[in-house]
């Protein structure tokens, strides 16, 4: 049995209901989400350019550091037996061997040796004292109180230091060794025997430079820690022979006065031969060297006599044969074409051939300078080749000299030779093996290599600008949009229908555009360009309080949170939209404190409901016909007593008496929340519309004046969204049907 039969029809009925309910809900987040950030846009741009600029300001002043490279491998050393043929196995190298060389390469030893043969001492990167202030420290350090405060505390320069010169010279050392040790960093790679040592310097040469002499440095003081190991055998050694020595020494002089005192001779054909063989071999070369010595005196002599002539010195071989005298030529050659053809356009005071005479003087000149060069190179080579001809000479007669002298020489060969022949068991063999040690001292390599030389960095390793711009940028995203998010939530007002009808639990019947700079009034507006966008967002509330079924209730009021809403404008047009359609429709000005209709209509606004309310005159006589159209317009008046003016039963009485005469009455209230009145109206009006300011009219008030309008039980048939900036709501994209004004702007064609 499968999963699915396991579930009941209606579990999965309701499971599948609920997950189309998580995707819309999921959607309508999403498009909440990106249009609080698409409002936000211009906030979000400002803190991202606030937080770039700063960045890239600071980007300019800091100064680039490049970081260089070099890698060392650790190799194991094979030791040798100095009294055995054998050699033992060489040492296991672990992480606790490479990790002690990685210490040994970044210790304040090998840093001393690399500050003292760079001379960074004189570098102003490494000593604070020969480095030029910048204009960023500078300006930081004067905005830093501490270093007012530093500046204004006494000096103690003037106290005598207990420091001594050389004291001095240590601590002011060791900070150069430490600076030089902070842009220094030593890696020992994983699971490896290779050693990253890795430089940063404000100079890419620089860092290349000192990060190859570490690795130099290290290698050489490895290869003298050998060198110090075998040298402590060889001495070791040779103590032990120079005591053999002495002993074969001893006993060839013995040998030697025995064979004196006995007429022996020695065989020293060998010696005798070779002696001949070297005076013959300095001969060669003697003769060799003079022949050589007397060419080239021949070609000075030559090269002398010709620049002497100073016509033919240029058909001399060596001044043939030199390239620059040859390319030099050939612009001779050039110069004098380009004059000759200069000559025949312009005169001969003409600044073209003057400056082509010049270069031409300037060309000969610098042949001249180079013949004169190989003169003096031919001199001095005559002068060298008699040189060795007089040091070949000095050889052959000290030669000669040794000759007479041979006896001497023949001492030490016989020397040597009875050393070896009285030596042939123990100190034959322990000369050779001391030999051996001898080559292998002069042999040795050390225990670590270079196998990557540091290359001149390409491009800067700090500051990581890219990535710090990329950083930047994008914590000034989130945090601009953080605080797009945290200003809507903190914001007060409404914007969108959206938010009204999930306010106030009401439709949104309308969005009245708002009036930019208009000069036409609202009469021709409504009347004359039915076509405009104020006239259709009018017969859009019409036709909503048409399609409820307004006809069956003909006594209209519009109210609102608070003034200054637009309550009286759209009262005006909303009777000049049903006084086009037909009909007898009665306008009434009850804001009997803040009366605003008359000045819209043009009328008089002295007498009106609050004369009628007081009986002071009769209705028919204060109502105004035709005052835009059709419409009739009953307004406010002025009375002395006003919280006592606005009475129910009053009201009553003169509403039931107007709908005998007409067909609509539309009536303009006073804010709900500024006036008590306000009540008492809606109760005895069929339809209430609650109008709510877009981008203004505070959440609070909107809640509060729907509250005490559902306390008295008004029949608030929906709300109107006024003066909205049709672009603005648009652009913001709020998600309601305004957003697509553009769209359908040619049908407001006016």
């Amino acid at each position: 049995m499968s999963l699915l039969n396991l579930v009941s029809p209606s579990e999965r009925e309701a499971g599948a209901s609920r997950a189309p309910d998580f995707q819309e809900e999921f959607r309508k987040r999403v498009r909440w989400a990106w249009r609080v950030l698409w409002r936000g846009k211009f906030l979000v741009l400002a803190i991202l350019l606030a937080a770039l600029v700063p960045t890239v300001l600071y980007l300019q002043q800091i100064t680039p550091r490049y970081t260089a490279e070099t890698r060392i491998m650790i190799e194991a050393s094979q030791v040798r037996n100095a009294l055995a043929d054998t050699m033992i196995r060489p040492e296991w190298i672990n992480d606790v061997t490479v990790q002690t060389e990685a210490d040994l390469i970044s210790s304040r030893m090998l840093a001393h040796r690399v500050v003292e043969k760079l001379g960074l001492a004189n570098d102003p990167e490494f000593n604070p004292k020969l480095r030029a202030p910048k204009p960023l420290d500078s300006f930081l350090s004067s905005l830093n109180p501490l270093s007012w405060l530093a500046a204004s505390l006494p000096s103690n320069e003037a106290e005598p230091s207990t420091l001594s010169e050389s004291s001095r010279a240590e601590i002011e050392q060791a900070a150069l060794v430490q600076r030089f040790l902070g842009g220094l960093q030593v890696a020992p790679q994983r699971r490896t025997l290779i050693i990253a040592v890795r430089y940063t310097s404000e100079s890419r040469e620089k860092a290349a430079l000192i990060a190859n002499t570490i690795a130099q440095l290290y290698v050489l003081d490895r290869l003298e820690a050998g060198f110090e190991d075998t040298r402590r055998v060889a001495t070791w050694l040779g103590e032990r022979l120079e005591s053999l020595r002495r002993d074969v020494v001893s006993a060839e002089a013995a040998v030697e006065e025995y064979r004196a005192q006995h007429g022996l001779r020695r065989k020293g054909e060998q010696q005798a031969t070779i002696n001949e063989q070297r005076l013959s071999e300095l001969n060669s070369r003697l003769m060799i060297a003079r022949a050589d010595l007397a060419q080239k005196r021949a070609r000075l002599e030559q090269a002398r006599q010709l620049m002497r002539s100073r016509g033919s010195v240029e058909a001399f071989s060596d001044v043939l044969q030199s390239p620059l005298i040859q390319r030099l030529r050939e612009q001779e050659a050039t110069t004098q074409r380009e004059m000759s053809d200069a000559l025949k356009v312009y005169a001969d005071r003409h600044p073209r051939i003057l400056g082509l005479r010049a270069e031409l003087n300037e060309i000969r000149g610098k042949i001249a300078h180079e013949v004169d060069k190989i003169g003096t190179s031919l001199s001095a080579d005559a002068e060298a080749a008699a040189a060795g001809v007089r040091a070949l000479e000095s050889d052959l007669n000290g030669l000669q000299r040794q000759s007479d002298v041979a006896g001497e020489a023949e001492v030490r060969l016989r020397e040597l030779e009875r050393q070896a022949e009285a030596n042939r068991g123990l100190y034959e063999s322990f000369l050779t093996r001391f030999k051996r040690e001898d080559q292998q001292e002069r042999m040795q390599r050390a225990n670590a290599r270079v196998v990557s030389q540091a290359d001149i960095p390409t491009s800067p390793s700090y500051p990581r600008k890219l990535s710090l711009l990329m950083a930047v940028g994008m914590v000034a995203l989130i945090g601009g949009a953080a605080l797009v998010f945290l200003l809507d939530r903190l914001d007060n007002a409404l914007r969108s229908a959206d938010e009204t009808e999930e306010l106030t639990g009401l439709p949104t019947l309308a969005m009245v555009p708002y009036r930019r700079g208009r000069d036409v009034s609202p009469v021709k507006e409504i009347l004359e360009r039915p076509r405009s966008a104020l006239a259709d967002a009018v017969r859009s509330l019409r036709t909503s309080l048409e399609i409820a079924g307004a006809g069956q209730a003909p006594v209209i009021m519009i109210t609102s949170s608070v003034p200054k809403e637009g309550k009286t404008f759209l009262s005006f047009c909303l009777g000049l939209i049903y006084s086009k359609m037909g009909g007898r429709v009665l306008l009434i000005d009850a804001d009997v404190y803040r009366p605003r209709l008359h000045t819209l209509t043009g009328t008089d606004g002295e007498r009106g409901l609050a004369q009628a309310l007081l009986g002071e005159a009769q209705i028919g006589d204060l109502i105004q016909h035709d005052v835009a159209g059709t419409l009739d317009f009953l307004p406010a008046g002025r009375a002395p007593d006003l919280p006592e003016l606005l009475k129910g039963a009053a009201i009553e009485e003169m509403l039931k008496d107007l709908l005998t005469r007409y067909d609509r009455i539309i009536i303009d209230s006073p804010p709900v929340l500024a006036v008590a009145d306000t009540r008492v109206l809606a109760r005895l009006a069929n339809r209430v519309i609650y109008l709510v300011r877009w981008n203004s009219t505070p959440r609070d008030a909107v809640r509060n004046g729907m509250k005490l309008l559902n306390g008295v039980g008004a029949p608030v048939h929906g709300v109107v969204l006024s003066q909205v900036d049709q672009r603005k709501h648009a652009r913001y994209g709020y998600g309601d049907y305004g957003q697509y004004y553009g769209r359908y702007r040619d049908y407001y064609a006016e």
